[in-house]
């Protein structure tokens, strides 16, 4: 097992404003839900669509927008992490060792 010094800049997100959040992921998930407001309005008041299914659009809608500003897992979004986990595996240029160095042996 490796231990990893973390300091309190890599846990804390500088750019934070509120709520752990900052302005472009402010502004994408107030745009998500004035686009998610308009939607209802216009389905469901304007169209008269059922309302199961305008709730399935807006939901749809609603996690589009967390995954593209919200979610970020090592530094991507959602979207762009599922993008690279699929790709093909990543071969490092240096030699990692584990716990036991006998796979060096076994290789010769």
């Amino acid at each position: 097992m490796r231990k990893i010094k973390i300091t309190k800049q890599q846990t804390v997100n500088s750019k934070a404003v509120y709520m752990g959040l900052s302005i472009p992921q402010i502004i994408s998930m107030v745009i998500g839900i004035s686009i998610a407001i308009g939607v209802l309005v216009l389905f469901v008041f304007i169209l008269g669509l059922s309302v199961n299914f305008t709730m399935f659009i807006i939901f749809v809608e609603l996690l589009f927008f967390v995954g593209f500003s919200i979610v970020k897992i090592n530094g991507m979004n959602l979207f762009k992490w599922i993008y690279v986990v699929f790709q093909k595996p990543t071969f490092r240029p240096y030699q990692s060792k584990g716990v036991l160095d006998t796979y060096e042996k076994e290789e010769k």
